[in-house]
């Protein structure tokens, strides 16, 4: 029987060898029988089925190509499908690496995995508690409504009547009226988003995430009064804007959606409260000394200045791009409001404006505090700053200041400027924020009645525009610089394990300057020591 399936084989491969069209003379053809003689009958009969799949793999790819797949398929982690895997293999490629480094980690994809399903919970989360205070409010309006539905649907109807009985109907300027309100107006903090909560795309979905997010973080803020988390706090609200303008670049005030304007006004409003809850944890801290210097090491000041001068730089990059953002169209006539054809300014750019007058407008500034005047001092600062090179750009047709040449000589390096146009737009907002600023600093943060302290008050400020349109280092305003901490100074105590007992010894008598010999000197033989 042995031989009788040795002979079977060999005729299958005697007939399988011509579909091959192998040379006589390729050595692994002559070295093919005595290879398949070496394998088990079955065995052989199953490779000997698969070489013509084989063949026309062979035939169809490459054989590096072959390689590569089954490189790939080799290094696939456990518990990973081939389609999800292929795909994280092809985000990850990057053209800069070499192919070695084209394989995917692990430990990378878990990671990624983990953050989109957190990213996805936090969706849930929030559409759960849309929906909860969306229910809450239809059953309590329900209960009102029980008793007096017969009485308040006739004067309803006859309020209706009377106030369309006289007055001609424009649902163009309404709506027009309706969209600038909800942009420009603060709503309530314990308003919700809305009760179609569930008709929201992906990017009102993150907006409202954010929201979520941040409005859980302030409310913890005031239990905590933790001043570290105020920074943290400030640098949420931040990412939340960053991410938030490259989703509604594109949208223009040809293109309002009520959905859009309502989110982004109510994400306005919560970090609006998250700046005036930062300063106010602030000065409470800022009342004691150990409090003080808390502050001052947490950067608290830098962090809200920093987040004035991305905001700005923002509107400015905003400008720049306005010409070149398509009109977005839409099939969704339902949300649009109808405006006129004129306004097709950016919607982005304004609520930035808007965000950070509220900002100065709605934070309760106390001249007699010294962290007051050093914030709103750096954000003046911040405002002028970009005020001066906006001049600088329409004089001079380029940023003087920036030159670091003898006297801001002219370095003659092509500039970027702006088109009347978009420096129209710049201007609108800017100018509004300058004048906001100033009129908060005259009010409240003056530096006192006598006309001398106010006139050098008013020095400074006309010196910080000077310096950002001609340069110079006259003496104004001054931004809060980021405090570094400095690193203690350990010794270096070769031969003992750092933290150790020994080394915790030797470091503190080092430190001290403690000598054993003078300490040796100065103390008797019964323990005692001699005075001289």
């Amino acid at each position: 029987m042995p031989t009788a399936k040795k002979a079977k084989v060999s005729k299958l491969n005697g007939e399988e060898k011509p579909k091959f069209d192998v040379p006589k003379g390729n050595k692994s053809a002559q070295e093919t029988p005595d290879a398949s003689s070496a394998i088990e009958p079955n065995a052989q009969i199953e490779v000997s089925s698969a070489l013509p799949e084989v063949h026309q793999l062979l035939q169809s790819f490459s054989e590096e190509q072959i390689a590569l797949v089954l490189s790939i398929l080799k290094a696939k982690p456990d518990g990973i499908s081939v389609k999800d895997y292929l795909n994280e293999f092809r985000e990850s490629i990057i053209l800069e690496e070499s192919r070695s480094n084209r394989m995917v980690d692990s430990g990378e994809y878990w990671k990624r995995q983990f953050e989109s399903q957190c990213i996805r919970t936090h969706e849930l989360q929030t559409r759960v508690r849309s929906l909860q205070k969306s229910l809450q409010r239809c059953r309590m309006s329900s209960i009102r409504s029980e008793d007096s539905e017969e009485e308040e649907i006739p004067s309803i109807a006859r309020r209706f009547s009377e106030s369309h009985k006289d007055q001609p109907l424009e649902p163009g300027k309404k709506k027009k009226r309706r969209r600038n309100e909800s942009l420009d107006t603060i709503p309530n903090e314990d308003d919700e988003i809305g009760t179609d909560i569930l008709g929201h795309n992906h990017d009102h979905m993150m907006v409202a995430t954010y929201l979520y997010e941040i409005n859980k973080f302030r409310r913890s803020l005031h239990a905590e009064s933790a001043i570290t988390s105020c920074r943290e706090l400030i640098v949420l609200s931040w990412k939340a804007i960053s991410d938030c303008i490259p989703k509604y670049i594109n949208v223009r005030g040809t293109n309002y959606h009520t959905k859009d304007i309502k989110c982004l006004a109510h994400l306005m409003s919560e970090i609006v409260e998250c700046q005036k809850s930062c300063v106010g944890v602030s000065t409470e801290h800022y009342k004691t000394i150990a409090g003080r210097e808390l502050v001052r090491k947490s950067n608290i000041t830098y962090f809200m200045c920093s987040f004035f001068d991305k905001a700005l730089n923002e509107m400015h990059r905003l400008c720049i791009t306005k010409a070149k953002l398509p009109i977005r169209s839409d099939n969704s006539a339902s949300d649009r409001v109808e405006v006129s054809a004129d306004n097709n300014e950016p919607l982005m750019i304004r609520f930035l404006a808007n965000l950070l007058i509220s900002i100065l407008r709605n934070i309760s500034w106390q001249q007699k505090n010294d962290l007051h005047k050093q914030t709103f001092e750096g954000m003046l600062a911040i405002i002028l700053d970009h005020t001066g090179k906006m001049l600088s750009e329409i004089i001079f047709k380029e940023d003087v200041a920036s030159s670091r040449l003898p006297g801001n000589v002219s370095s003659g390096e092509p500039f970027l400027r702006l088109s009347p146009n978009e420096s129209t737009l710049k201007s609108k907002y800017l100018i509004y924020i300058l004048e906001m600023a100033l009129k908060i600093q005259k009010e409240n943060m003056g530096t006192g009645p006598t006309e001398e302290l106010l006139k050098v008050a008013k020095k400074k400020i006309q010196n910080t525009l000077k310096n950002s349109i001609i340069g110079g280092n006259l003496s104004g305003l001054k931004v809060p610089d980021q405090i570094v901490e400095e690193p203690v100074d350990i010794p270096e105590l070769e031969g003992l394990e750092m933290y150790g007992e020994e080394w915790t010894i030797q470091c503190v008598f080092t430190m001290i300057e403690m000598d054993e010999d003078e300490d040796s000197e100065e103390v008797g033989g019964s323990g005692e020591a001699v005075v001289g």
